[in-house]
């Protein structure tokens, strides 16, 4: 192949790499790396270039770290190929490694001198014969249509910058070939921001590119101005450098004359762009004044001089200023001073100056003599600065800390590749005699230069042993790590440099070095401590720009009623006049563990908290102030649904938000403070209200004035009393109470199980006479007739759950002031239909009345507590993720106790154990029967039949698939242990005998002697039924109440027992649940006990209620060793768990999920 065919394929890589942005398939280590190989040479012998018909590939040999050097490939397409380079190298990495790096800078500085350099020594052992086939040159024509047609055909609406837009110029400077840098430019938009105390009034850059049609983008919106963009087109041809940040920036080099002269040309123009130093976040520059380039002598701490660029007027340039080439000629780049100009001198001079080599003291007066006799240089050079001798005692070191960002490299872990290069944050210790730098080396002398003297220092040894033994700990040396443990190589750092470990734990191998020691922006705190400590504290250029602290000039708050008693707050602060959303702040406080809610010991009454505020600014916020803001709404701080909302609190809080708005400027805090004082105002316990006939007992009259607060707060909440504390008179008084302040508007609705409806009239015409009351009953058209001709005078309303359903179109054509849920618990799934016809109703409050309003999960509740306070405990799903799940299979206590406050407003409920005084006396006792004969044995073979079922049904759905087939398996347990004449198996039907049964037919006869009056509880109505026939036997009257039982029988059956006329009271745990007063009652005999212990108890609750004279005495039958007994275990949990909820006293006895498979096997053992 011809010298010239090889020059073009030169040529071709040249271009291949710049439009393919080769810099962009590199990490910046690696780039950063190997351009200091080129500059270094470390490319040796001629490179190889070879053309094999699309791909072009460059070869060369390359020194690294071992003795034999690495050959590397780079290989690029060309004529239409896909737009890919691929390195394979011999060095470990392989790939992309900064290797190849090195072998394409060293080409494109090659490149540099022409592409004559290969024509004039390249082999080719590649490609034969032509390589422009007709058919690689129709797969350039389809590349070429394809492109043609995706091309716009004018820039488009996405690629335009709107008028508010203004050009900006970042400028910084990159090593090249040679000591001296060139300057690098990127053009960009930026938008003013809204306040210009923040990123110089800069923002949203936009940085300016050529696209593959050549045109620039972003345009501005009324198009480019001829100057600007014949400029900028000018500056964007040549060589480019990409860096990474959030998004990818092409840096133009302005290394050709071409591009030097459109940037002056743009700069002098009738609309400068901004200047700013990297970034609009950088310095802002403004044009300086051109100064000229002078040689001067610097000498170091040794008084070796060395020739180094000043500028003519002297101190035109800060000791930061970088000078660089631009074009063929030179310019300063000064941050410090904030200025950007011309530099008058030859860009070789300062070359040569860089390269000038040391000049020591013992020489200079002879290099002096030199330049004499060589008038030229003379004029050119300044004479050499002569160095005197001189030795400085006496001088009191100081502890010096040279803080820079120590970088090294790790390798391969089992064949894995590790991140190759880790920086963490450094402190070069060194003590400072009287502004002389001395390293803690051996020795008792030091030597420095000051002023044209070359010091000899005398050394305080143990000044600056006790400096040493001075400093705060928590930091590790590097000769430290180097003795304990391997070290990332290449770390340039002498072994006295500091390094902070995270939480005081400092790495023992080289790859923990990025988990386990701070990175330069971590080490603020220990720098204050340390400058405390009285250390000097220096910085180098790479160490990132130390942060300003800033406080907040303004608090802000706003309070603003968001309707259905709740408002929402707003906390804002001020910082340099800009005001910042100060609850996402707090959010993230919250969220950290190290954040002290409460004062620790020995806090200063000023202590602070300093966060993040941006990349330079840190925030302190006084602690006292800040857990002033977050005490109150403490509980409602964590709902981060969206973590930048304001904080939605119920009206409850305003007593507690009130007194923080007195410190604050505070909009809606009026009306805040007004609510505030009236809930204050709100009596402990309110009288009779006019028209109750009856006397209100302490807690009830307490209970009147809870209903009231609801009422004034415009809410409802949740009457959660034990059952028998008089829930419905309190409501009733309620009504009455209503209706005398004149803030009832409408009719009250009651919405009862349909055996409390009879009892809610009995008691309304017993304690509110006055009250016109129409129970919705009988048939459609009964129902009809009570909607056109009584409802609209009624000012008491009662239907049940049953009819809610088939009323609801009628009933919501009512607008009632009240509504009331008589055994809430009926809606306690939120999506039956019964709950969702609740919810369709039309009420201006309402209240739920529940003995349980827990029974088996926290979801029941929150169903509940929603329907009456919507909201209240958020959606449903964010209820379940953020307190049921972590409550009932995490055990999380915390939040139990947060629970628990955001209940308690809201809900109101005392326990017969706190007012017990103004109760009767109850005993319990639990006997326990023993199985035997062929009762015991049925139970067994029944046992390990349903056990193995159960087993093989988790195996195959999982615990919460198995749930039928569980609950299936434990009914027919437990009906052996009632009486195996309930199980419907042949071989149950042959046992005649149950021990349960005879040892019930014991008890009773005794008792009624005693003249008991006995409620006997079963779940199964069968067993009622044999247990009637035994008592028949017996000669022993009683009656009997089902769910089957008819409501005027049912009435009949109670006044029985009530008036004397039997002693037995069989009744199924079902229908004697809710709705009997049975105070005629003083014993209850469980006969078989039940899963839900809520349930027991309201059964309980018939005979042990308000009105009871006499002690009541329980009695719970049990088969010992059975499930019978596992069930009551399990029961005591649950138990537990509600009154912890629902009382925020009781603790549970683990922390543990309520049910798991190890209760499965507990309650399927072998009788005991």
């Amino acid at each position: 192949m011809s010298d010239h065919s090889r020059a073009n394929d030169a040529m071709a890589l040249f271009i291949a790499l710049h439009q393919n942005d080769w810099q962009g398939f590199f990490d910046a280590n690696s780039l950063q790396r190997g351009k200091r190989y080129a500059n270094q040479r470390r490319v040796l012998g001629e490179l190889s270039l070879e053309l094999d018909a699309e791909w072009l590939t460059l070869s060369g040999d390359v020194e690294g770290s071992e003795r034999e050097p690495y050959h590397t490939d780079v290989t690029i397409g060309i004529l239409g190929r896909d737009e890919t380079l691929i390195t394979d190298c011999s060095c470990p990495v392989g790939v992309r490694c900064k290797h190849a790096v090195a072998l394409i800078q060293t080409f494109l500085n090659q490149m540099g001198n022409g592409a004559e350099v290969f024509a004039e020594r390249q082999p080719h052992n590649g490609a034969s014969g032509k390589t422009d086939t007709q058919q690689s040159l129709k797969q350039r024509w389809e590349k070429w249509i394809k492109e043609l047609d995706q091309s716009p055909a004018s820039v488009g609406e996405g690629q335009r910058v709107e008028a508010t837009y203004r050009l900006a110029l970042f400028l910084d400077s990159r090593d090249q070939v040679g000591p001296t840098p060139v300057l690098s430019v990127l053009p960009a938009w930026l938008r003013p921001g809204k306040q210009k105390s923040r990123g110089n009034g800069w923002v949203a850059p936009r940085s300016i590119e050529v696209s593959r049609s050549g045109a620039l983008v972003p345009a501005p919106e009324g198009g480019w101005l001829p100057e600007q963009e014949e400029a900028i087109d000018q500056l964007m041809h040549g060589e480019h450098e990409v860096t990474w940040s959030s998004t990818q920036r092409m840096w133009a080099l302005v290394s050709h004359s071409f591009q030097a002269r459109a940037l002056w040309a743009l700069l002098e123009s009738e609309t400068p762009p901004l200047l700013f130093h990297r970034r609009q976040t950088g310095t802002r520059l403004e044009r300086g004044p051109t100064c000229q380039l002078s040689p001067s002598w610097q000498a170091d701490s040794e008084g070796v001089q060395r020739l180094h660029p000043t500028t003519v007027p002297e101190d035109t340039l800060s000791s930061e200023a970088i000078i660089a080439r631009v074009g063929r000629g030179l310019c300063y780049l000064d941050p410090e001073r904030g200025q950007f100009g011309r530099m008058e001198g030859a860009p070789e001079l300062l070359d040569k100056l860089y390269r000038s080599p040391p000049l020591p003291p013992d020489i200079s007066e002879w290099l002096g003599e030199r330049l004499q006799q060589a008038p030229t240089l003379a004029e050119r050079l300044p004479t050499p600065t002569r160095i005197e001798e001189q030795t400085l005692k006496d001088v009191t070191p100081q502890l010096k800390v040279t803080m820079c960002v120590a970088e090294g490299q790790l390798g391969f872990s089992h064949g894995a590749p590790l991140p190759r290069w880790i920086q963490v944050g450094a402190g070069v210790v060194s003590f400072d005699y009287a502004g002389i730098e001395v390293p803690p080396e051996e020795g008792d002398t030091a030597n420095g230069y000051r002023d044209g003297q070359r010091l000899t220092i005398q050394r305080d040894t143990q000044a600056e042993r006790t400096l040493v033994h001075g400093l705060p700990s928590g930091m590790v040396t590097l000769e430290h790590l180097e003795k304990k443990s391997t070290v990332p190589a290449y770390l340039e750092l002498p072994p006295w440099t500091l390094l902070l470990p995270h939480h005081g734990t400092p790495p023992t191998r080289a790859t923990e070095w990025p988990t386990h020691l701070a990175g330069p922006d971590e080490w603020w705190e220990m720098i204050d401590t340390l400058r405390q400590a009285g250390c000097l504290i220096e910085f180098s250029e790479d160490f990132p720009k130390e942060p300003i602290y800033l406080e907040p000039e303004a608090w802000y708050g706003e309070l603003e009623p968001a309707g259905n008693g709740w408002f929402d707050l707003a906390l804002d602060i001020e910082v340099e006049g800009e005001r910042v959303n100060l609850l996402p702040i707090l959010r993230q406080l919250l969220k950290r563990e190290d954040f002290p809610l409460e004062p620790r010991e020995e806090e200063a009454d000023d202590a602070s908290w300093t966060l993040e505020l941006d990349e330079h600014r840190r925030l302190t916020l006084p602690l006292s102030r800040l857990r002033g803001l977050m005490t109150p709404i403490l509980d409602w701080l964590g709902d981060e649904r969206d973590p930048d909302a304001s904080v939605t609190l119920p009206l409850t809080a305003a007593e507690k938000v009130a007194p923080v708005a007195e410190h604050e400027r505070w909009a809606g805090r009026e009306e805040v403070s007004a609510l505030a004082q009236r809930l204050r105002e709100l009596p402990a316990s309110l009288p009779q209200p006019p028209g109750f006939v009856g006397e209100l007992r302490d807690y009830q009259s307490r209970g009147l004035a809870w209903l009231r607060f609801l009422s004034e707060l415009g809410t409802g909440g949740i009457l959660a009393d034990d059952m028998g504390l008089g829930k419905t008179v309190q409501v009733l008084a309620h009504v009455l109470d209503e209706r005398a302040r004149g803030s009832l508007k409408g009719p009250t609705l009651v919405i009862a199980p349909t055996s409390l409806v009879g009892n809610w009239c009995t008691e309304a015409a017993r304690f509110a006479p006055d009250l016109q009351v129409v129970a919705l009953q009988g048939g459609k058209a009964q129902r009809e007739r009570q909607f056109a001709e009584a409802l609209p005078d009624a000012d008491l309303v009662i239907t049940t759950y049953a009819l809610l359903i088939r009323d609801l179109e009628r009933l919501g054509e009512t607008a009632f002031g009240l509504l009331v849920l008589d055994e809430a618990q009926a809606i306690k799934n939120a999506a039956s239909q019964t709950a969702r016809a609740v919810r369709a109703l039309k009420a201006k409050r309402a209240v739920a009345m529940t003995g349980t309003p827990l029974e088996n999960h926290l979801g029941e509740l929150w169903a509940q507590l929603d329907a009456v306070a919507p909201g209240a405990l958020g959606s449903q799903q964010w209820f379940g993720q953020c307190f049921r799940t972590p409550i009932e299979k995490e055990g999380d206590v915390a939040l139990r106790e947060q629970l628990s406050r955001r209940l308690a407003p809201l809900m109101l409920r005392r326990t017969k154990q706190q007012v017990l005084g103004e109760l009767p006396d109850k005993t319990e006792t639990r006997r326990e029967i023993t199985l035997s004969g062929a009762q015991r044995e049925l139970y067994e073979s029944l046992r390990l039949a349903q056990h193995q079922r159960v087993q093989q049904a988790v195996a195959e759905r999982g615990l919460a698939g198995s749930g039928i087939v569980m609950l299936d398996a434990l009914l027919k347990l437990r009906q052996v242990c009632c009486d195996p004449r309930l199980v419907k198996l042949d071989s149950a039907q042959k046992v005649r005998r149950s021990a349960k049964l005879d040892q019930l037919r014991e008890l009773l006869p005794p008792l009624i002697e005693e003249g008991r009056r006995i409620l006997v509880f079963s779940q199964f109505t069968e067993m009622l039924g044999l247990i009637g026939q035994a008592l028949e036997k017996d000669g022993i009257a009683y009656t009997t109440l089902t769910g089957d039982t008819p409501g005027k029988t049912r009435t009949q059956r109670v006044a029985r027992f009530q008036q004397g006329e039997v002693p037995v009271f069989l009744i199924s745990l079902k229908a004697g649940g809710t709705g009997l007063n049975l105070t005629a009652a003083d014993t209850v005999i469980h006969y078989d006990p039940w899963w839900n212990p809520a349930v027991e108890a309201q059964a309980t609750g018939r005979a042990h209620r308000m009105g009871q004279q006499n002690p009541v005495f329980v009695y719970k039958l049990m088969c010992a060793g059975t499930v019978e007994e596992r069930i009551h275990d399990l029961q005591s949990r649950k138990a537990a768990l509600a009154a912890s909820i629902l009382e925020g006293g009781a603790e549970r006895q683990s922390d543990g999920p309520l049910f798991d498979e190890e209760d499965l096997a507990l309650l399927f053992a072998p009788v005991a």
